[in-house]
């Protein structure tokens, strides 16, 4: 009976650890999704500067982070949201999330001061490219590092992002097409 107690202790023991190990790959498998289907959602939006009296497209990117407003909110909420993927300061690494509600101004100083973040895929460092596809000569595309819609003044055709891991030997890659990427070109500018 001993033997037989000690036999089920540790497969229990062996079946709660593979639990745990398939829960973090679902959360971290639903995080992705929810992030790509936010990016495929990539909304034009537009705000005025009121200084320089001009309009502007809100679409912010480097290697290391990524701004954008999405027509996706993960509660499902009406309206447009802004979205921010940053470098988390945690000790462990991971992405920091930080989302918004858009409204007509520039999201930037609102998602630095009051939006809620929170640190997901926790271990991770995401790098992201974004694609250029000339207009005009469809065979010229180029995946640059860092996206600007103030001065290009449109959005990327699509965000490819890299997340690399100590842990893991091959790195997780989402591309996603950003479906408006046509829309509110204000004479979009060539790389």
């Amino acid at each position: 009976m001993l033997l037989l107690a000690m036999g089920m202790h540790s497969v229990l023991k062996e079946w709660t650890r593979s639990s745990n190990r398939l829960d973090e790959s679902l959360d971290k498998v639903l995080v992705l999704l929810q992030i790509e289907r936010a990016l495929d959602g990539a909304f034009p939006h537009s705000y005025k500067d009121q200084d320089e009296n001009r309009e502007y497209l809100f679409f912010e990117g480097d290697e290391k982070q990524i701004a954008w407003v999405s027509t996706v909110s993960p509660g499902r909420q009406p309206g447009l949201t802004a979205w921010q993927l940053l470098p988390s300061d945690d000790d462990e690494g991971g992405i920091e999330i930080r989302i918004i509600p858009a409204f007509a101004s520039d999201p930037t100083e609102l998602l630095e001061e009051h939006a809620a973040a929170i640190t997901v895929l926790k271990g991770y460092k995401a790098y992201f490219e974004y694609l250029y596809v000339d207009e005009k000569i469809q065979e010229d595309t180029k995946w640059l590092k860092e996206w600007e819609g103030k001065e290009r003044k449109g959005l990327p055709n699509a965000v490819r992002m890299r997340l690399e891991s100590e842990d893991d030997d091959e790195p997780l890659e989402v591309i996603a097409v950003i479906q408006a990427y046509q829309y509110k070109n204000f004479n979009r500018v060539k790389p």
